[in-house]
């Protein structure tokens, strides 16, 4: 994965003669951007296994876990660089580069679209359901207007990442069906509940709630772009 990530940021460079800022990897403000984003993703992620919980989702079954394991903590903070650099180069392909060439060559509209389409077709599996590949679509979506309100894609990427740490690390439960197989940072939930609302084996990402919380996240980039674009 890194090596991919390397060799985009070199084909922008040297064959298609672009500056990295042109894929959204610009200087100004990105350490604060990307700690902001970091910031959000882990409270967005909060927030919707919380809204899981209290709609009876999920039942606790002890707190903090990790913390009465070294091993697991060792592993969970090495878990952390393994999704920084997981999120970051997915960003870097998807909604760095991918979606600025598709623009250039289209209209930012149909970047989104087939960007998003390329991104849930390379995250299928066979016999997915389709809330699942619906929500892998909305997340793409959701990242793609975020990195276009924000003209970079350091505040989304530090989003990715926290948003993927967090759900794998925090819970004992899986992210997009992988099991980091650590003790809980937070608290260990089990699933009690239909998988439309638990999410089932994919985790939180597979769940309605989920969706949801795409779907509005969506609603008001749109709004704040088209604000923005009549102002």
């Amino acid at each position: 994965l890194p090596i991919s990530g390397l060799i985009v940021l070199a084909w922008v460079r040297w064959v298609e003669r672009r500056s990295f800022a042109s894929i959204g990897l610009g200087r100004a403000e990105a350490q604060q951007r990307f700690l902001l984003g970091l910031a959000i993703g882990v409270v967005t992620a909060l927030a919707v296994v919380a809204a899981i919980w209290a709609l009876g989702g999920y039942q606790p079954h002890g707190f903090g876990g990790a913390f009465s394991s070294p091993h697991d903590l060792i592993s969970i903070g090495i878990l952390f660089l393994c999704f920084a650099v997981q999120a970051g180069v997915e960003e870097i392909i998807f909604r760095g580069w991918l979606m600025s060439a598709l623009a250039r060559k289209f209209n930012v509209a149909l970047a989104v679209i087939l960007t998003s389409a390329v991104f849930t077709f390379l995250h299928y599996s066979r016999g997915q359901e389709p809330l699942i590949t619906a929500g892998a679509f909305l997340f793409s979506v959701f990242a793609c207007l975020w990195a276009l309100k924000a003209r970079n894609i350091w505040g989304v990427m530090g989003w990715h990442i926290g948003w993927n740490w967090l759900l794998a690390t925090g819970f004992e439960l899986p992210v997009t069906g992988f099991d980091a197989g650590v003790s809980a940072l937070l608290v260990k939930l089990v699933p009690h509940g239909p998988d439309v609302l638990t999410g089932g084996p994919e985790g939180p990402e597979g769940s309605v709630v989920c969706l949801t919380f795409f779907a509005c996240a969506i609603a008001m980039l749109l709004w704040r772009l088209r604000n923005s674009a009549n102002v």
